[in-house]
């Protein structure tokens, strides 16, 4: 099932809740390794920022391997600014490891007033 709908103007609205974090990523693009940060993430995709130079294209296939998600593979949606937007593929499976990845990795950010 695809999880984004038509808006008014061409752009694609999110149907899945997208929630911050803050996780160290690997993405593997054509055998190469490019670190970053995993900044958001639902159950049909991601944004992450960029550590170092990649050259992955929209519509390019490449996985993702973090702590607590393990490995789920994913199309790049967009590219820009030192971030990327990857969607997953869709199976159960992913949405099953994103589940279980907040559930028992991510931490919400506590945020003091002084």
């Amino acid at each position: 099932m695809h999880q984004l709908s038509a808006k008014a103007g061409g752009r694609k609205t999110r149907r899945a809740l997208r929630r911050q974090t803050f996780a160290e990523v690997t993405i593997i693009y054509m055998g190469l390794e490019t670190p970053g940060l995993l900044r958001d993430l639902s159950t049909s995709g991601a944004a992450i920022e960029l550590k170092g130079g990649f050259r992955g294209m929209v519509g390019s296939s490449v996985k993702l391997t973090c702590d607590g998600l393990c490995t789920v593979e994913a199309h790049i949606r967009w590219f820009r600014n030192g971030r990327i937007g990857v969607e997953f593929d869709g199976c159960s499976n992913t949405a099953a490891k994103v589940h279980a990845y907040f559930k028992y990795y991510h931490r919400e950010m506590m945020f003091q007033v002084a």
